[in-house]
């Protein structure tokens, strides 16, 4: 089983990106096979390359190593009320085969009081919509930025906890310690 891991957000050093390289570490060290989506790396111009069936090669590899994961963890910050608009637009590159009949597990990141809760249901809405099945818990974790350890690039344990719940909902078969 491979587990894809999506910070979703292109925003350079979000706390969105910080929570998805933990939620690797822990994948890693259950050992999981993972791939890595960092939007940061999507094509800049993926919008118009890849959103109409013309493939570019970064994207095209991306859309390979999708395929190749049954679960999904897409880490997504709030973005006025919401999620960005680069998430919708990613899925919308994809071929709809790459989500049907897969996992997703969320976690919503914000520095507000409700860790993009509103975000969260709109998007499990879209990934319902794609035939992929949304684990019902899911990690929210606000006001990221007063919950997290930079030295040792980790949230705050009870932050910690919740990822590891998810994780092992959405992965029974993998010991999470």
């Amino acid at each position: 089983m491979n587990v894809a891991i999506l910070s979703a957000t292109h925003r350079p050093g979000s706390y969105t990106r910080r929570v998805a390289l933990y939620v690797a570490r822990e994948i890693e060290a259950a050992g999981v096979p993972y791939h890595f989506v960092d939007f940061q790396t999507l094509p800049r111009d993926f919008l118009f390359s890849d959103l109409f069936g013309a493939r570019s090669e970064t994207f095209s590899a991306i859309i390979d190593a999708l395929e190749r994961c049954s679960a999904w963890v897409w880490v997504v910050p709030e973005y006025n009320g919401s999620f960005p608009g680069i998430v919708k637009v990613f899925i919308d590159a994809l071929p709809r085969e790459t989500l049907r009949g897969r996992r997703a597990g969320l976690i919503g990141v914000s520095d507000g009081r409700f860790g993009n809760l509103r975000g969260l249901e709109h998007l499990t809405g879209i990934l319902h919509y794609c035939q992929m099945t949304v684990e019902p818990f899911r990690a929210h974790l606000m006001r990221i930025s007063s919950f997290w350890d930079e030295a040792r690039g980790m949230p705050a344990p009870a932050y910690q906890e919740e990822i590891k719940k998810l994780l092992g909902l959405l992965l029974p078969q993998v010991q999470f310690a």
